[in-house]
């Protein structure tokens, strides 16, 4: 049976795989649920799902419009939930304007009051003077603690300037991995914990004690790559795609998305399928015309004195000529007597 399936996934030599791979995703992705363009998961954590999350993959997006994490956690740690809460706390972004109930602000003499929530900064088990010590860091700021009030004033002159460093203070990160906007523990069927973030950020989380560094997982493809490298990308590419499918109850054969995948990161960083990535660097000109901006395409070729070898399959099809792949590869001939005794029996 071993056999048997091994020369089922084996590739004849000139088989039509991008063709074939293009049609087996094509054709169910017509399918795919225009209108999910996102869904809720698990306690309000927004993931992009459907033909929007397939179209941020192969255009390669710099950042998804919805990062998120699955963190794991060593096994010492994961069956207690009391730790699992402490490695959230320590993981879950904490701003300013998380821990304050309200705030005033004088932007004629640059001062701005904020007013600190006890149960909230409790609840993160920060202190007030923590706070202020932060904030005391950052430049052209300086801080005066009074109990649960802080009193900030800020050097910069114009209003202008004023107000956008008093947004700066208010939205600066006190505690926690920045990036990561909110943590929820999950449990699986064999009752170990696991943390879901909405946000991404795969460095800062590896340094929290506790954290199974070899189990964080991360749907942002770039991060993936800066961090683990072009293979890990390239996996993540090809794992996605998968998931997002069969979310849809979409069958497509896992070599098909692998063969994007590899397209999309052979030379060692992630291009887009479209016009700015694979398509767009063809060597041939007919191919690269055939896909958009035909008249810049030719008229580059024109002034540059580029040469079209037709080696590849869409700048065939364009000119009517055969292509080189499938039947196309095979060359037949004929020997002279076989010829003659053809045409005698004619």
């Amino acid at each position: 049976m071993a056999e048997k399936k091994d020369r089922d996934l084996s590739v004849s030599r000139g088989e039509a795989v991008g063709v074939v791979a293009a049609q087996s995703i094509g054709e169910p992705g017509t399918q795919m649920v225009l209108r999910s363009f996102h869904s809720a998961g698990i306690s309000s954590m927004i993931t992009t799902t459907g033909l929007p999350r397939v179209i941020e993959i192969v255009d390669a997006r710099k950042r998804p419009k919805f990062p998120m994490m699955e963190v794991r956690l060593e096994k010492n740690v994961s069956k207690n939930y009391d730790r699992v809460k402490d490695i959230w706390k320590k993981i879950e972004e904490i701003k300013v304007s998380g821990v304050m109930d309200r705030f005033e602000e004088n932007l004629k003499s640059g001062v701005l009051l904020i007013f600190l929530n006890k149960e909230k900064m409790e609840r993160y088990e920060i202190a007030a003077r923590t706070v202020a010590a932060r904030l005391s860091k950052m430049e052209g700021v300086s801080v005066d603690q009074d109990g649960d009030t802080l009193k900030i004033k800020v050097k910069e002159k114009e209003i202008r300037s004023v107000r956008t460093k008093f947004v700066k203070i208010m939205g600066h990160t006190i505690g926690g991995v920045p990036g990561i906007m909110k943590v929820v523990a999950q449990q699986d069927d064999e009752g170990t914990f696991f943390l879901t973030t909405s946000g991404s950020n795969i460095e800062g989380v590896l340094q929290i004690e506790g954290v199974d560094k070899d189990n964080v997982y991360s749907n942002d493809i770039f991060e993936v790559m800066r961090v683990y490298g072009i293979e890990a990308a390239r996996n993540l590419i090809a794992s996605e795609l998968m998931k997002t499918i069969k979310e849809e109850s979409i069958t497509v054969g896992f070599r098909h998305l692998g063969l994007v995948a590899d397209a999309m990161t052979h030379t060692g960083a992630i291009k887009s399928v479209g016009r700015h990535g694979i398509a767009g660097e063809k060597e041939s000109v007919f191919a690269r015309a055939a896909y958009e901006e035909t008249v810049k395409h030719f008229t580059n070729a024109s002034v540059f004195g580029e040469v079209d070898r037709l080696k590849g399959v869409a700048e065939n099809i364009l000119i009517g000529k055969q292509i080189g792949v499938g039947t196309g590869r095979v060359r037949l001939a004929i020997k002279k007597e076989e010829l003659k005794k053809i045409r005698k029996r004619d």
